[in-house]
């Protein structure tokens, strides 16, 4: 008995990388240990040190993922937001993809200050844990609210995919009691370089009004800058104005930066709540970079209970005889609507 454990446990300490798929650590833009995942056509590299993805393209392309260079290879002090010259704490806007955890609307009452979002997700240092295929990273539990993102970020074999199992995981109680209990959302926020246009579907059964709805900090520059073809919205960047727009949209957000449409899948649950007035997709768009954010149901959590919320990437290169934005966005919602899934 003794030898046949010690047998399947030689087994599996040489079970082989899923075919095609490699994971390493590499360094990356002054980061130790960040974790490869390359399949031959796109690489994926994360970066435990600030817990998030930070890059995602083809192998012989650029990154569709922003980041910011003054950051590169640093991490949060102690694993503390930085500090400003008024003594507030400082957003150090790293760029690439994390989660948040919670309506932006409700970051004062749950961790006493406004903004930046909440450090345990946006900056920490994150666990690693590494697959055949990819890895997962895992959180500190947050000192305000009390719970911790769990990300299983798996690459296929062959092609361009990318799927996210995304996991808000309710550890302990909030710092503040009164504020018990708590409602969570899994807020992907994907930071990409500056694109031509985002574009997603618009729900026809939508209620808004106008099947969008446009942020009020800059509400005249989304209008200005959103329009409705058929069933599908387009929000182009503004050259001066940082604005945002959003939908109860369903299936998947979509960016074009050069030759390379970048699509994230999503599925909209019609029979519960979301953040923002029941938005599951937003767009904000500024001089440096542009977001794509994915929004899960907005739920209370009791401790000891899970909140999940899948996504998927993929990049698809378009030809250069595409010659116009029309053009190239009809090319990007054909590929779309051909897909079976």
């Amino acid at each position: 008995m003794q030898l046949l454990k010690s047998c399947l446990l030689l087994c599996l300490m040489a079970l082989p990388a899923i075919a095609g798929v490699k994971v390493g650590k590499v360094d990356y833009l002054g980061w130790k240990d960040a974790i490869e995942i390359n399949n031959g056509e796109v690489k994926l590299i994360v970066v435990p040190a600030i817990g998030r993805i930070m890059h995602y393209g083809y192998l012989d392309g650029d990154n569709i993922l922003w980041s910011d260079p003054q950051f590169h290879g640093k991490v949060l002090p102690k694993g503390m937001p930085n500090i400003d010259e008024e003594g507030n704490f400082a957003w150090t806007n790293f760029g690439g993809d994390k989660v948040w955890p919670n309506e932006q609307s409700e970051f004062e009452k749950i961790n006493g200050h406004s903004w930046p979002p909440d450090h345990a997700f946006d900056g920490a240092v994150h666990e690693a844990r590494l697959l055949a295929d990819g890895v997962v990273i895992t959180g500190p539990v947050s000192e305000y609210n009390g719970a911790r993102s769990v990300r299983e970020i798996r690459m296929a074999a062959e092609g361009t995919r990318v799927d996210i199992v995304q996991h808000v995981e309710k550890v302990a109680a909030a710092a503040n009691a009164d504020i018990e209990p708590l409602r969570y959302t899994i807020w992907n926020v994907t930071q990409i370089r500056p694109p031509e246009q985002t574009f997603y579907p618009l729900n026809p059964h939508s209620h808004f009004d106008m099947r969008y709805f446009p942020f009020g900090f800059a509400e005249s520059a989304a209008m200005r800058n959103f329009t409705i073809k058929g069933d599908i919205g387009i929000f182009v960047p503004d050259p001066v104005d940082a604005q945002k727009t959003g939908a109860d949209s369903d299936r998947w957000l979509a960016g074009i930066v050069g030759d390379v449409a970048m699509v994230e899948f999503f599925r909209r649950d019609a029979t519960r709540r979301y953040p923002d007035g029941g938005l599951s997709a937003e767009v904000y768009t500024c001089a440096d970079y542009t977001e794509l954010e994915l929004l899960s149901p907005w739920v209370y959590l009791q401790v000891g209970e899970v909140l999940t919320h899948p996504i998927a990437w993929e990049l698809q290169r378009l030809s250069k005889d595409l010659d116009t934005p029309d053009a190239r966005r009809q090319a990007v919602v054909e590929w779309l609507a051909a897909r079976a899934d």
